[in-house]
């Protein structure tokens, strides 16, 4: 009788449905629907391969990175947590990059790990001064379209827009975003994927682990 768990996980991990901007790339930008959008070059659900390719095309410099436990070890820990004894698979991918664009401006990238490796989960470009609000706004909506009817004004701070693929925006938080906070003095640009994007992904890594036998459970 065996009375330890199995020393290897399952041969077929899950792998998701592909989903663009999550575990995805869309090819090219369409207006008005930001799952498409680049920022700085960047899309949602690149690899990190891929944004390797980026940075090093534009000739961006890389400040400061982080690296993250890869999907195969969150899963073998949760296993191991519940009375398991696998080992880790070690390695590691890219959590976090901080990149200085060479023109003033900086670029955080935020990944998340799925079975297949890290892909961007979130972009957030940081301009450097000199271009007014109007003149920010003539610039996303030359790029991105028209932002969406109720985040779109521009006032003493600057220029608050936001896209997010349909007429209203307010209340809206699982749907693909870019958010623009701009002005003469500078401001934010952020493109990041729905709430609750890492929860299905913590969800994916339950699912996993779920599948493997503990000791002493009956497989029935």
């Amino acid at each position: 009788m065996i009375h330890a768990l199995a020393v290897v996980l399952a041969a077929v991990q899950l792998v998701p449905a592909p989903e663009t901007g999550v575990n995805s790339v869309a090819a090219q930008t369409i207006k008005g629907n930001p799952v498409t959008f680049d920022l700085a070059g960047f899309r949602l659900g690149m690899t990190e391969a891929e944004a390797e390719d980026v940075l090093r095309r534009r000739g961006m410099t890389v400040t400061r990175r982080s690296r993250g436990q890869t999907f195969e070890d969150r899963v073998r820990k949760l296993v191991n947590l519940r009375g398991g004894r696998l080992g880790l698979a070690g390695g590691s991918v890219l959590a976090t990059a901080d990149l200085d664009d060479g023109m003033g401006g900086k670029i955080f990238i935020r990944m998340l790990a799925w079975p297949d490796g890290a892909r961007i989960r979130g972009i957030t470009y940081l301009p450097p001064a000199g271009t007014d609000a109007a003149a920010w706004r003539s610039l996303l909506v030359t790029k991105y379209g028209r932002p969406a009817q109720d985040v779109d004004t521009i006032g003493s701070e600057g220029l608050h827009a936001a896209w997010c693929g349909q007429p209203s925006c307010f209340g809206e938080g699982r749907l693909f975003r870019l958010s623009a906070s701009v002005s003469a003095k500078g401001g934010q640009i952020t493109l990041a994927q729905p709430e609750g994007t890492a929860s299905n992904l913590t969800a994916l890594v339950e699912v996993e682990a779920s599948k493997h036998r503990l000791p002493g459970r009956p497989a029935l």
